[in-house]
């Protein structure tokens, strides 16, 4: 069938249909009884470049097989010659080094280029370096905002990511994680192809997020489907059995307003337990070492002259309000409990005698407390161990927050004048910061490096450099320069919105912005940009004598057809890029110092200084 001809640009070993398939080599075929299950799709052995860079103009875009166009796609991801560096500094240095002695990467980045192919200019110098990838790729819709071009196939959209995720894996530390953020277009698809990429062991959660209010959301009325405030997020690692991972997982939270919390209780006839202050644990006698099941000490101590009284009498004895009480006694409010526990056991059978209030010291094997000499206190009788408030809720000045550990359904984030968070105007697509804040929190420490190739306006960006860690954002819209860029430089300013407030966040820190050097690319906006044959005759003239053209191009026969100079202005921007070799959009770093490219010293300097000098 044509679309599977050897035709340049179109052929593909795989059938014209999309689907859940077997590649088990005793039962190969489209899905039966199998459980190594891929999803194959048109052109999935083929690389598709995603070549835009304005948001007014859509493009045709061409497929390179993976073995008919070898040589070609080898070419394409060679890395590339970078040029118009900008370095932005809160201290206004002028000077930097992209690594360090041992090789870790310094400084933030900015990157302006095609996602895939700075993706694979990266790659020798950053594999296994970074530690969050988060991705909001675009939906494949026809007015999500998504400017590259959103009008792809299904199965174009497919090969579009998977393109990118197969060199992304590369750049993830073992114990790295991924987030994808989708909506239900593509997710189940997504899913699939995420599995077959990074493996389905590696599968952590899919997240479902509010965002947005059910009275903006699009979908219902007329076409009967209900509006659509959902969007989800797919959670993989790189490796399950890394020995780091992801075990900050278990001790990630949900906040929940403490008296707003109480309020939803009382609604709902449920008892609240943490209702007694222990005003006064008195003074202390040691009566007895007991040991743990290592043989490891526990120090045993009995109380006198013990204070402990309800909440309410508190109150009323100091004239306190609910609130008032709550905050001033905070780290005493406490209930008392019949958790089982091995130490509490060894108490129970090892003191005799009637103890108004019991404590003992010792250090845990394992838990949170891990080999930190630690505190817990039994009361009366039955050694009631001593629950905290303070164990299962924060303090933040005037607030108290309830913390709940957190699901796979989050919420809460702001909806309404997201447009302007960070600063800059974005209508459509923009991600709220405090969304980012718990993905980063969730999956690395201060100083880990995480990478965002659809940067858009920059909040992966802006919400990293703002919690103390490496970035690096890519972005190959036009945009980048009046939006990304600009948000960025307003972080290390001090930029007040977003989380800023929350995490005390008042400037600093630096990055560098950079460009993978154009070549067909320049030619191909220019192309699309131009207005009148008269410039289309300009931009032909240069590109015949500098460009790199098809192998079948010849300059003599072009410019004796007649019929070209008939076609509108539209037809002939399509026959010149038609003319134009894919593979050379941008400079390849192994021509750099051919005199024919005109590479500047600033940018040999630039790109020696990435890669290694005399790396050509």
């Amino acid at each position: 069938m044509a679309e599977n001809s050897l035709k340049k640009g179109q052929y593909t070993r795989f059938s014209n249909k999309i689907g859940l398939y077997s590649a088990n080599q005793e039962n190969v075929g489209f899905i039966k009884n199998n459980s190594n299950v891929v999803i194959n799709f048109p052109f999935k052995d083929a690389v598709l470049v995603g070549g835009m860079s304005r948001e007014d103009v859509k493009t045709t875009e061409k497929f390179l097989h993976q073995e008919v166009d070898s040589k070609d796609i080898d070419t394409l991801f060679e890395p590339k010659v970078l040029t118009n560096p900008e370095y932005y500094s809160a201290t206004n240095e002028t000077e930097f080094e992209f690594f360090d002695e041992n090789g870790e990467l310094k400084e933030n980045l900015l990157i302006k280029g095609n996602n895939l192919l700075a993706l694979y200019s990266l790659r020798e110098k950053l594999a296994n370096k970074v530690k969050l990838l988060y991705l909001d790729p675009p939906y494949n819709t026809e007015n999500d905002g998504f400017k590259y071009n959103d009008t792809f196939t299904h199965s174009s959209w497919l090969l579009f990511i998977k393109n990118r995720l197969e060199v992304v894996k590369d750049l993830l530390k073992e114990d790295g994680l991924v987030f994808i953020q989708c909506d239900d277009n593509e997710q189940a698809y997504l899913k699939v192809l995420a599995d077959e990429v990074f493996g389905r062991e590696n599968y952590l959660n899919q997240v479902s997020v509010k965002m947005k209010q059910t009275s903006g959301a699009s979908g219902g009325g007329e076409d009967k489907r209900l509006k659509k405030n959902i969007e989800y997020i797919l959670i993989y690692t790189k490796n399950m059995n890394s020995e780091n991972g992801f075990k900050k997982f278990n001790d990630f939270y949900d906040e929940v307003e403490l008296f707003e919390y109480l309020e939803t209780m009382k609604q709902l006839k449920k008892s609240w337990k943490y209702t007694r202050i222990l005003k006064s644990v008195g003074t202390k006698e040691h009566i007895k070492t007991l040991t743990d099941g290592s043989g490891e000490p526990i120090e045993v101590y009995t109380h006198k002259g013990v204070v402990l009284e309800p909440i309410k009498k508190v109150m009323e004895e100091e004239n306190l309000t609910e609130v008032e009480c709550y905050l001033k006694y905070f780290d005493k409010i406490m209930r008392d409990t019949n958790a089982q526990s091995s130490i509490r056991t060894r108490v129970m059978e090892g003191v005799t005698g009637d103890h108004e209030l019991l404590s003992i010291e010792y250090v845990p094997r394992s838990g949170k407390n891990k080999n930190k000499v630690t505190t817990v206190y039994y009361k009366g009788a039955k050694c009631d161990q001593i629950a905290w408030l303070s164990d299962i809720a924060v303090k933040r000045g005037k607030y108290i927050f309830k913390l709940e550990k957190a699901g796979t359904f989050w919420d809460g984030f702001p909806l309404n004048n997201l447009t302007k968070e960070g600063g800059v105007l974005f209508p459509n697509g923009k991600k709220p910061e405090l969304l980012l804040q718990r993905i980063i929190e969730i999956a690395t420490d201060e100083g880990d490096l995480v990478l965002d190739f659809f940067s858009g306006s920059g909040t992966t960006a802006a919400v990293a450099h703002k919690l103390g860690r490496k970035w690096i954002a890519i972005e190959q819209m036009d945009y980048i320069d009046e939006i990304t860029k600009t948000r960025l430089k307003r972080v290390i300013n001090g930029e007040d919105g977003g989380i800023s407030k929350l995490v005390n966040w008042n400037g600093g820190g630096s990055f560098v912005y950079f460009e993978l050097k154009r070549y067909n690319q320049a030619y191909q906006d220019g192309i699309l940009a131009a207005t009148s044959k008269g410039e289309l005759d300009s931009i032909y003239n240069e590109m015949a004598q500098n460009a790199f053209l098809k192998f079948w191009f010849d300059k003599k026969d072009f410019e004796r057809e007649e019929s070209f100079r008939a076609l509108s202005l539209d037809d002939r921007k399509v026959l010149l890029l038609q003319l134009l070799d894919e593979n050379q959009l941008y400079l390849n770093h192994a021509d750099m110092l051919d005199s024919k490219f005109k590479v500047t010293q600033e940018e040999i300097a630039l790109t020696d200084k990435f890669y290694g000098a005399s790396n050509v």
